[in-house]
């Protein structure tokens, strides 16, 4: 075939196969939701369990597809123990955990690492600290002593510690001109307030970051990082009768020591909805932030409230997405969705929009809470609802590093042992009646307070006129000025 008429021929085809995807793409009817597809098939984790002699809880799930494995260590101590003089305590430690040892500094420990392809990762979440390892079955050894010597002898660097001051109060500066993190943070204060910890900032501020040293950092390790206050999660290609010797030798030295529990005060009681507004002079779009302390992880209604939010706003699909998003255009994106913890966690919806709507964005965002207090969900919601998490629910297994993450909120609230293996079947029984009863429960807007960051100027005056509740003006961390 010719050069010129093979191109010819080509073109019609590619042509062809355009126009007739577009004629398919035209013909799609997107008033109305797609079929769920079936659920994948999964297999569920097998959990096995032992202990150390120092009390330390293993929990192993062997999957030997791939030769790696993944640990992941759970300390029962996050955010949530940060003094409310000192936040940013939990998240500091943890990130100068890993930074050297008594026999190696940083730059070895990553060497090291780096020379058999694995890592480590230590963090802190509001209600848990953890440290990962992941590598090749084939280095257990190599890495599990990298792992128990950064666990167990870390000497926290005072030049680590003060580069990663430095760094945060940079970043603290940086928070000052975004928004979305300056709503964030003030509206955690407004809920919570300083003398709990889910009203401050995990970061830390100026002040305690300043204040914080290295004593700090050791204290707070020495009280929290212990093995009777910590679960090691493993998942990979590994035996039990094969890691529990090695982890007896080369965590034998990590002694025991009782951990008090933790007693948080209660969140402030909110008696009426209140409108509190931050201003920020040139600010592109105003963030909005409604809601209020709502649920622990414990609570008996987490299934039907999961259900009943992902409807709400924690879906691209959801109302308040396709309100203010698709049918007005206020904005690029908003949701709602509730953060239970192992005390009560706020319930926050949120949205970026744009300075000019800023007053009907506010709402409209109530108008669809208030709707789905007041009529709940339909029969097709529902139905819509319950396909999407049961679609999803496979996804939380598919690496070994995911299944030690899934595991690890059954290490943190006590969840059953077969959480994972009911988890579809609670998913199916939430009801219509469940929806309505949960969503009369905890959506009351008259109970809730609402947070806009933006341009005061150009927005006060329309959110006023909305005569939606008393409006009160804040400086950046959330104070209400005098």
């Amino acid at each position: 075939m010719k050069p010129l008429m093979k191109y010819f021929l080509l073109t019609s085809v590619l042509t062809t196969c355009i126009v007739m995807s577009a004629l398919s793409f035209d013909e799609l009817d997107r008033t109305k939701r797609p079929d769920a597809k079936p659920a994948p098939a999964i297999s569920l984790p097998d959990i096995q369990k032992t202990s150390l002699s120092n009390g330390l809880q293993v929990w192993l799930v062997e999957q030997h597809e791939l030769p790696t494995f993944a640990f992941n260590l759970v300390v029962q101590a996050g955010s949530d123990h940060d003094p409310v003089t000192m936040p940013g305590l939990a998240t500091m430690t943890a990130d100068v955990l890993d930074e050297g040892t008594t026999t190696r500094d940083a730059l070895a420990i990553s060497e090291e690492l780096e020379s058999m392809g694995a890592s480590i990762n230590v963090n802190a979440g509001t209600d848990g600290s953890f440290m990962t390892l992941n590598a090749l079955s084939k280095h257990l050894d190599r890495a599990l002593a990298v792992f128990s010597d950064v666990l167990l002898n870390p000497s926290f660097p005072e030049k680590e510690f003060d580069r990663l001051k430095k760094q945060r109060l940079t970043s603290l500066i940086q928070q000052k001109s975004q928004p979305a993190t300056i709503a964030n943070n003030a509206f955690s204060f407004l809920l919570y307030g300083s003398n709990h910890p889910y009203g401050n900032n995990s970061f830390g501020t100026e002040a305690s970051i300043n204040a914080m040293t290295r004593d700090d950092l050791m204290k707070f390790y020495q009280t929290y990082y212990t093995p009777t206050n910590a679960t090691l999660i493993i998942v990979g290609d590994l035996k039990l009768s094969d890691i529990a010797s090695k982890l007896e030798a080369s965590l034998q030295a990590w002694a025991k020591k009782d951990v008090s529990p933790l007693t948080l005060t209660s969140a402030p009681v909110i008696d009426k909805m209140r409108i509190y507004l931050i201003d920020k002079p040139g600010a592109a779009q105003s963030e909005i932030r409604v809601g209020y302390p709502a649920l622990s992880r414990n609570t008996p209604d987490f299934f039907p409230v999961l259900t009943m939010n992902r409807m709400l706003g924690g879906q691209f699909s959801s109302r308040i997405n396709m309100n203010l998003r698709e049918k007005h255009g206020y904005t690029y994106g908003a949701r709602s969705g509730f953060s239970f913890y192992k005390n009560p966690g706020p319930f926050v919806a949120t949205a970026p929009v744009v300075t000019e709507k800023t007053d009907s964005s506010l709402k409209e965002l109530l108008y669809e809470i208030n709707l789905m207090r007041e009529q709940g969900m339909s029969e097709d919601e529902l139905k819509f609802v319950k396909n999407g998490l049961i679609g999803g629910f496979a996804l939380t297994f598919e690496t070994p590093g995911q299944i030690a993450g899934a595991l690890q909120g059954i290490v943190l609230y006590g969840l059953p042992d077969d959480y994972f293996a009911t988890y579809l079947q609670n998913i199916e029984r939430v009801s219509m009646d469940d929806v309505q009863r949960v969503a009369k429960q905890y959506l009351d807007t008259s109970k809730m307070l609402a947070l806009i960051v933006g341009d005061l100027a150009k927005i006060k005056s329309g959110v006023v006129s909305l005569n939606a509740a008393e409006t009160i003006e804040c400086d950046l961390d959330g104070k209400p000025k005098q």
